[in-house]
């Protein structure tokens, strides 16, 4: 009894410490994934920016001709 008494003990702090664990590594993740959606946003501006100026210069042009 005290042999599976000493293994339930030691499964559930293993348990405990993955879940610990997982915890800091779900933090890590949400923080990349911030920073990246920050990225993203200034990509985007960047290509609609672009784009922008891609089309007022074609519209300018085919006024001119």
């Amino acid at each position: 009894m005290k042999q599976q008494l000493t293994q339930e003990l030691r499964v559930a702090m293993d348990l405990e410490s993955h879940e610990k664990e997982c915890a800091v590594r779900y933090k890590a993740v949400g923080e990349k994934l911030a920073s990246l959606d920050k990225r993203l946003w200034r990509l985007e501006a960047m290509i609609m920016g672009s784009t922008m100026i891609i089309v007022g210069l074609a519209a300018t042009l085919i006024t001119k001709i």
